[in-house]
């Protein structure tokens, strides 16, 4: 989709250019200050530290900086130069921004790692509070230099987040042990905000005199309903009246009134930080070894009958005698595990509805007391953060998103004896939550066919787990294999003609793809640059196809595919005014065969008889030409031009690879979706994908949506067809990302090229409703708000 773009960005552009190259020359000089900074306070921390050994790497660190501080200044203005070119071209996987940490790498980060993407943060958060009234101005003016019409943070090159990425990239090339880069990038945090404000400031007044009028904030309505962490779940949010605000918002805080945030000491061990979470998820927090049958019925036969509620009405005064006997009893009639899973079946029973209560948050509070370790506490509130993002996700309708409620209760009960159940993708209990978030995004409305019917089946299907004792994921493997059974009956119909509309889509590739090569075979003919255009775009185009089919029918047709390939040759000579023109025998023997061949050739591939007939018509004027020219009286001989000026110049007639033709059974079998060349609709609803998320639908200035081709398989959008938008779902891509196949929650299938998808998101016809699996984005919304914690925590 176009950016909206105001009539002076052309003057702009140049004073653009010179601001980023001037901050990016003063990379020099700011890297000194903020060597300077941190050698100061390297020196402050070895003169009060008690340690030796922390007082020597203090020490160290100090002389290393000393070492590097000339390289540092050499190499920090051109950092900045390519990180002001490419923002995302020095951020390192695992060091990602507070936006980006992602949950299931997390597992795969090493505690340096984590401790760089919690500097890395803080430091962000340190440089914009400092710098927030001067960035904020600054951003109206960069973005007025670039042609925007509204303010669009991201797009100014100048924000602290590049500058910190730039810093990071520096650092990381000397190569020193993560701990001396750590101590470094923590002393420069607070220093680098301190400047760039000062640069801010002085760039705006720059910028202001040189005429710029600041661009315009756009109002965004904040969207409702936010669960925990969900504010990052789908991207940051930011309002649009200062940079202070809008990185509170970020940071889960309020707005500070003056002066910087500092982090806060932590006193809650089971508050979860980054650390916390990466722990939990690599089995870090676990305990050394489980307890076997006989030990664990051993501790829940002495919590039950001595520490449990049975205390206070025992009035059996024989109990310590009956008691051996009827566990030896027990065991010789190995009913211990029964008697152990009806123990956890009343527990569990009691765990969801402790004291008569039913509310969400009681029985979280009883499952916490019941809470064994840091790994089953901290288990518990994941599972907590991940169903509270997913219950507010505005892309579920209310009835699905009460019913992830309704699973909470079964989840947290499971992270009890399974404390990493969410790390793993493939663990039951995830993909239940995720195949019933995913199939509910088939529905825009609850008035949709079959939503009534979808909804009832899932409820239906997770009743037994309100109820069942969850020793592990047993129950959750169930019911997910109940549904995916349930749900592959219904689209048995529809799968079937999928597999068909798959089918002949991956043949019109692969037919395509052998086309083009005997395209440029042609091409390449000596003779193709005498021949008109109206012929070598037929060679080049259908007939390139018909010879590309009859090669893929394999031996049965080898005859007709060297019959339909020798055409080439003689279609050339036919069409080739100077040859003819000398051998009118030939030609007049030449063109009824030649005519049968292509009718023929033709017909193989279902060519459409009306463009038949408008080629040969014109193939035909061209032949009669010939003639015609045969029988005139020759022409008086006349100077002739140099060789070189009557050649024309080489032509291409390749297939286009992004605009694959189908044969009229291939479009049918995958119901094609051909559009013309303009597709601009002025009555499709301008749309702002970033804003699908939250449900918003506002006049702010358009974002770029992805194309078609970037998208993940099982990808929901809507298209605007037929003056409606109609919810539709990514279920195929050709091997060369040429086709793609949708298919809606009734199972009617829709398949267009690539050229067509670019087509329909220029003209704003497409809008992502999910290009990522739901409970990955609530995850990841869990792991940004323990960066949160951790940014604002100190231990």
């Amino acid at each position: 989709m176009s950016v909206a773009r105001s009539p002076t960005s052309s003057q702009y552009q140049a004073l653009y250019q010179s601001t980023v190259q001037e901050a990016a020359a003063g990379g020099s000089l700011l890297m000194g200050k903020l060597v300077a900074a941190a050698r100061t306070q390297l020196q402050t921390r070895e003169a009060a530290c008690r340690e030796l050994r922390e007082r020597d790497a203090l020490a160290t660190s100090a002389k290393h900086l000393r070492n590097w501080e000339a390289e540092l200044c050499k190499r920090y203005p051109q950092a900045l130069l390519d990180a002001f070119a490419n923002p995302d071209a020095t951020r390192k996987a695992g060091t990602q921004s507070i936006a980006d940490v992602a949950f299931d790498e997390l597992e795969l980060m090493d505690e340096v790692q984590v401790q760089t993407s919690v500097t890395l943060a803080r430091t962000q958060q340190v440089a914009m509070l400092a710098a927030e009234a001067s960035l904020a101005e600054l951003n109206t003016l960069i973005c007025s230099t670039l042609g925007l019409v509204a303010v669009n943070a991201e797009r100014n090159p100048l924000r602290p987040q590049v500058y910190i990425s730039a810093l990071q990239a520096v650092v990381e090339q000397t190569q020193l042990p993560p701990e001396t880069q750590l101590d470094w990038l923590v002393a420069m945090g607070t220093t680098l905000g301190q400047e760039l404000r000062a640069l801010y400031v002085q760039l705006c007044a720059a910028l202001r005199g040189q005429g710029v009028v600041a661009a315009g904030y756009a109002v965004v309505p904040a969207p409702s309903g936010l669960g925990v962490g969900r504010g990052v779940a789908h991207g940051l949010y930011q309002q649009p009246a200062t940079v202070a605000t809008a990185v509170a918002a970020q940071l889960g805080q309020k707005p500070a009134a003056t002066g910087l945030v500092a982090p806060t000491v932590g006193q809650d061990n089971t508050l979860l930080t980054l650390d916390k979470l990466r722990r939990l998820l690599a089995g870090e927090l676990e305990a050394p070894s489980a307890l076997s049958a006989k030990e664990r019925f051993a501790q829940q036969f002495s919590q039950e009958f001595e520490e449990g509620d049975f205390q206070a009405d025992a009035h059996v005064t024989d109990f310590d005698a009956t008691v051996p006997a009827a566990l030896e009893a027990l065991t010789e009639l190995k009913q211990v595990d029964a008697f152990v899973q009806r123990i956890q079946h009343r527990r569990s029973t009691a765990a969801e509805s402790p004291a008569g209560e039913t509310t969400i948050e009681a029985i979280r509070a009883h499952l916490r007391s019941q809470a064994h370790g840091l790994a089953q506490t901290l288990s518990l509130e994941v599972v907590s953060l991940m169903v509270d993002n997913i219950a507010h996700d505005p892309r579920l309708l209310t009835p699905v998103q009460q019913l992830i409620r309704r699973l909470e209760p079964a989840l947290l009960r499971l992270a009890l004896v399974d404390p990493r159940l969410f790390s793993n993708k493939q663990h039951p209990a995830r993909m239940l939550v995720q195949e019933v978030a995913s199939h509910s995004l088939a529905y825009a409305s609850t008035q949709d066919s079959g939503f009534t019917e979808f909804l009832s089946g899932v409820s239906q299907a997770i009743a037994p787990l309100e109820q069942a004792a969850i020793e592990d994921a047993e129950p959750f493997e169930e019911v997910l294999q109940q549904l995916q059974n349930a749900w592959a009956q219904a689209a048995l119909v529809s799968a079937q003609s999928r597999e068909l509309a798959k089918q002949a889509l991956q043949q019109a590739e692969k037919r395509n793809l052998l086309a083009e090569e005997i395209g440029r075979e042609i091409a390449d003919h000596p003779e193709a640059v005498q021949v008109p255009d109206v012929v070598m775009d037929f060679l080049c185009g259908p007939w390139a196809q018909v010879v590309a089919f009859a090669r893929m029918g394999g031996a049965s047709s080898e005859g007709a595919a060297d019959k339909y390939h020798a055409v080439i040759s003689a279609l050339l000579w036919s069409a080739h005014p100077e040859l003819t023109r000398k051998d009118i025998a030939k030609l007049t023997r030449l063109v009824p065969l030649l005519l049968a061949n292509l009718r023929e050739g033709l017909e193989t591939i279902r060519y459409p008889g009306t463009k038949t007939s408008v080629f040969l018509e014109a193939l035909m004027g061209l032949h009669q030409a010939a003639f015609r020219a045969a029988k005139a009286p020759p022409a008086p001989l006349q100077a002739q031009p140099a060789v070189d000026a009557v050649v024309p110049a080489k032509r291409s007639y390749l297939v286009d690879d992004s605009n694959p033709w189908l044969a009229p059974q291939e479009a049918l079998a995958s119901n094609f979706m051909d559009l013309p060349d303009a597709t601009s609709d002025s009555s499709a609803p301008v749309y702002v994908p970033d804003l699908l998320q939250g449900g918003q639908h506002t006049s702010q200035e358009p974002t770029e949506v992805p194309a078609l081709s970037s998208l993940a398989l099982g990808s929901w959008i809507e298209l605007w067809v037929k003056d409606q938008w109609v919810r539709t779902q990514l279920t195929w891509a050709s091997p060369h990302g040429t086709l793609f196949l949708f298919t809606n929650a009734q199972g009617a299938t829709q398949s267009m090229t690539r050229r067509s998808g670019d087509k329909l998101v220029a003209a704003g016809h497409v809008r992502v409703i999910s290009d990522r699996p739901v409970v990955d984005g609530a995850l990841n919304a869990v792991a940004q708000m323990a960066l949160r914690n951790s940014v604002n925590t100190t231990y």
